[in-house]
């Protein structure tokens, strides 16, 4: 009885496809989420350290402190909220934009692809590892004294990093 499976009897007829469709809609997905988060971070940030600054705090009554900071934390929600709704609604249109409909996968056996992914990969790597050691010296310099005395600031510097390495990422992509 004959076997309806086809066998393989040379290992060159097999190919190894990579998604680099996929793969270049997920970097851009995770890297716009993470410009979103640090936006929102650092808005929330930035207006806590203004506060703290200000001397606000000191003067107004507990309850109103409360009831402040409720309001704040609703504003984020719907922050969040319309970050998310943006998300949604224009992932596709980011992805179409980033890499086109037509290209999807290609074929890691043919001569010269898997260098090209490889250097790629790795220009990508690279990038992120500079821009991290960079913002690093940054913040060592610059950042360090004012964080080490407001938590605040310290969010709005974190937040600030994070958006710079998506923002680079994005660049490269």
């Amino acid at each position: 009885m004959p076997d309806s499976t086809p066998e393989y009897d040379d290992a060159s007829e097999e190919s190894e496809m990579l998604d680099i469709g996929s793969l270049f809609r997920g970097t851009a997905t995770l890297t716009l989420v993470g410009e979103i988060v640090s936006a929102i971070m650092l808005l929330g940030s930035g207006a806590a350290f203004v506060i703290s600054r200000s001397g606000l705090i000191e003067v107004i009554e507990l309850d109103v402190a409360v009831f402040l900071l409720l309001g704040g934390a609703m504003v984020t929600l719907f922050l969040f909220l319309g970050a998310i709704g943006f998300f949604v609604r224009f992932n596709r249109r980011i992805g179409r934009t980033v890499i086109g409909e037509g290209i999807g996968e290609v074929d890691l056996n043919r001569p010269g692809v898997k260098m090209v992914v490889i250097i790629y990969g790795l220009a990508v790597g690279l990038i992120l590892i500079m821009g991290v050691y960079g913002y690093w010296l940054v913040y060592k310099y610059f950042f360090a004294t004012m964080a080490l005395t407001s938590l605040s600031f310290f969010g709005i510097a974190v937040s600030l990093g994070i958006f710079v390495m998506s923002f680079l990422i994005q660049a490269v992509i």
